[in-house]
């Protein structure tokens, strides 16, 4: 059960019930309560799906569920060489630092 209270339009400065959803609206002025929290919201939604077709095999609407899977696996796979890449290339730096130390 959602509880209703009420909030002050940052539009037109009436009051108004609020049910605590990012689209809720004012009943007087019909503009978001929170437009702030709604645009936020928005922003993630497009950044999330931006993120999913710029995957190296993008998943597709008529794609089957195994040519899914094996395309969700190849771009798990290619993150995980992605990131012990980059571990790698730490471990070399720190190994470096640390016999250019123990050399002095």
């Amino acid at each position: 059960m959602s509880q209703v209270s009420e909030i002050k339009c940052p539009h037109c400065g009436e009051w108004t019930l609020w049910n605590g959803n990012i689209d809720d609206r004012c009943l007087c002025c019909g503009e978001f309560l929170e437009p702030n929290r709604f645009s936020r919201e928005v922003e993630k939604k497009i950044a999330a799906e931006v993120k999913k077709e710029n995957d190296y095999f993008a998943l597709k609407p008529a794609d089957g569920p195994i040519k899914r899977e094996v395309k969700l696996l190849l771009n798990s796979f290619r993150w995980a060489v992605y990131y012990l890449e980059i571990a790698f290339f730490i471990f070399v730096t720190i190994l470096l630092v640390l016999l250019s130390l123990l050399a002095a």
